[in-house]
């Protein structure tokens, strides 16, 4: 079971300091919590001297409490002239505190900035989440849990740590050894390390993850701080940090649909120059064509990998969307049926033992059901408030709207990749080259194992129709309706119930169709108490690219070849130890969930391109690894040597 995050009450000391009630211990010095933040943090790491002038900067603090220290890194940011273009701010908090008391804890000079910070503030469910500010160049990636899980779990290369938390006398998993030498994996060279105790204990600590340790004059009423640098005297890990992106910002984006679009606006939002490819005469005309679909993650007892990915997919979605144009969405929220009184007791008690919030995901029975969505449900299930309605068509083409960062072509058929000086080029059938970058990703579905030359990536394809119904009777629909099937009112009035999920016949006819529309209905049916029986007006037809774990495939392409030819070696293997040298990224098989999960993936892969901490952790990264299917037949020692193919030239 995942660890149940909830939200922290704070108290004050008689001194009116902030005060945890659960650790016995300020949150700051009492001399001073924004003095302290830039004497002991700041100032400890050498910062703003050490961000200076540089593309990308990373910092990974243990112990996020009231924000000070974020607030004070943020502020000293924007006030430097010469300031790092992009900042990465990691934090790790298993007790988050509710927005009014980041606001009503803040110092005076921070109080504007700990409003914003206030004003987007994250639900408290665990995992990794994203908040960005200053258009995109200040990251705070807040990961939620316990710092023994949620530190192993990271990928990210630091440059400066900001080892922070209560006492080691309240605290002492805080500050133990291991949890420190798991932080000295995401050292990169010669990164620093400040903290404002000088417990002998966290020095020998530190000592034993490969830091040379540095006392300095403490804070206020603390005698003594420690500095540290990293400079192991020998080898500490297996694999290095990721290391920022040195070489031009160009990147070759193959496929316009919901997957493609999304990595081009992820790079473009980072000042990359993007050539994008699509053989289609626009963007968005296969599967990402569907009109309007459902954005909301999914529940399960367990907190599975997928429930787990659609949490994260939908949180960074909806972010994406409120910034987005208004008539791509309604923010109506989804209801999500419940099947049978199995699977209604399953979900409530999923909902008891995650805790998660009402915000997020609550039980509701039909009546109350019906009161949110202006029709009746046959039975209650879980209700999203902020769930959606979304264009999957008009958010790809709203994507794409930077003139600037984009240069779209359609009508290229892009049939061979190769690799020549340092540059991906894409040929088409006729052997013309068509265009070249140092980076390339390939989000062509169905097409994707094909053109990036791997044999353990398979996919299927598998058809899905959703019906178009006259809109009369339909009026008081007010959120999307989802469970067997779905029921969707867009924002323009059209109403959608769907949809099929099939094989691909050879061909369609009108009685191939009068079956679809038939099953669908039925769809309706078993969504609604009360008996309906609209027109059908008209259909729309996708084909959706699905992996036989029904996870997506992003992130790095692995040398299959190689890995192939080191077979012996590699039984035991992990998605760390396969080479990915090569800048080839793959964002494919988004299956039925592609709202959910696209940007998700394209901000994955643009966090592997430029060696940003990643926006997931390490093991939801795993699942949908395009080498996963790779590993598996690795582990299991059953490769066919003669299987491989002749690795991309």
């Amino acid at each position: 079971m995942p660890t149940r995050i909830e939200t922290e009450r704070i108290a004050f000391d008689a001194t009116g300091a902030p005060f945890s009630e659960r650790y016995g211990d300020v949150y700051a010095s009492r001399d001073g919590a924004l003095a302290q933040a830039r004497h002991v943090f700041l100032a400890g790491n050498g910062l703003p001297a050490r961000w200076r002038d540089r593309a990308q900067f990373v910092i990974v603090e243990t112990g996020f409490g009231l924000g000070t220290n974020f607030l004070a890194t943020w502020q000293a940011w924007r006030d430097d002239p010469q300031r790092c273009e992009r900042l990465h701010f990691v934090s790790i908090e298993l007790h988050p505190v509710a927005a009014t008391d980041l606001t009503a804890a803040a110092p005076a000079e921070v109080q504007a900035l700990a409003r914003e910070l206030a004003a987007r503030w994250l639900l408290p469910l665990p995992g990794l989440h994203r908040l960005e500010f200053d258009e995109g160049r200040v990251v705070l990636t807040l990961a939620l849990g316990g710092a023994r899980e949620v530190v192993p779990q990271l990928a990210c290369g630091a440059d400066a740590f900001y080892l922070d938390g209560f006492a080691p006398a309240r605290n002492p998993q805080m500050w133990e050894s291991a949890l420190i030498k798991a932080l000295a994996r995401l050292a990169r060279p010669g990164a620093t390390l400040a903290t404002w105790t000088a417990a002998r204990a966290v020095r020998d600590a530190l000592a034993d993850g490969g830091f040379e340790i540095a006392l300095r004059a403490g804070f206020g009423r603390k005698r003594e701080m420690l500095t540290a640098r990293f400079a192991p005297r020998w080898r500490t890990r297996r694999h290095e940090p990721p290391a920022p992106y040195a070489g031009e910002r160009r990147a070759l984006v193959i496929g316009a649909g919901l997957a493609g679009c999304h990595v081009a606006a992820a790079l473009a939002r980072r000042g990359w120059r993007i050539e994008l490819l699509e053989r289609a005469e626009a963007p968005a005309r296969g599967a990402s064509a569907l009109p309007w679909g459902l954005l909301h993650p999914q529940i399960a007892a367990d907190d599975s990998v997928l429930a787990r990915l659609t949490r994260a997919g939908f949180l960074l979605a909806r972010a994406r969307l409120v910034v987005a144009d208004p008539a791509l969405w309604r923010d109506c929220g989804v209801f999500q049926q419940a099947s049978d009184e199995v699977e209604a007791t399953a979900w409530q008690t999923a909902l008891s033992a995650l805790g998660f919030p009402p915000e997020y995901a609550a039980w509701i029975d039909a009546e109350a059901a019906a009161a949110k969505l202006g029709v009746r449900p046959r039975r209650g299930g879980l209700w999203f408030p902020r769930g959606a309605v979304v264009s999957v068509r008009r958010w790809c083409e709203w994507l794409l709207s930077d003139d600037a960062a984009m240069h779209a072509r359609y009508g290229c058929d892009v049939r061979r990749l190769a690799r020549s000086d340092d540059e991906w080029i894409a040929f088409d059938g006729a052997g013309r080259a068509l265009a070249a970058a140092p980076v390339a990703v390939v989000a062509t579905a169905l097409e994707a194992p094909e053109l990036l030359g791997v044999r353990h990536a398979r996919v299927q394809a598998v058809r899905g129709r959703v019906s178009l119904l006259a809109p009369e009777g339909f009026a008081g629909l007010r959120a999307g309706l989802a469970g067997d099937g779905s029921l969707v009112r867009g924002a323009d009035g059209s109403v959608w119930v769907g949809a099929s999920y099939e094989p691909l016949p050879p061909e369609t006819n009108a009685d191939d169709q009068a079956r679809v529309h038939e099953g669908n209905l039925q769809r309706l049916a078993r969504l609604l108490a009360d008996a309906v029986t609209p027109a059908v007006v008209g259909m729309f037809d996708g084909v959706r690219c699905v992996a036989r774990d029904r996870l997506p495939l992003a992130g790095a392409v692995a040398d299959e070849a190689a890995a192939l030819a080191a077979a012996s070696s590699l039984r035991g293997a992990h998605a760390q130890d396969l080479s990915r040298g090569s800048r080839l990224y793959a964002a494919f098989a988004l299956g039925s969930r592609g709202l959910t999960l696209a940007p998700l993936a394209a901000e994955l892969i643009a966090a592997q391109v430029e060696g940003e901490p990643w926006p997931v952790e390490r093991a939801l990264a795993d699942a949908i690894d395009p080498a996963r299917f790779l590993l598996q037949r690795l582990r299991r020692a059953q490769l066919d040597n003669s299987a491989a193919r002749t690795p991309l030239s």
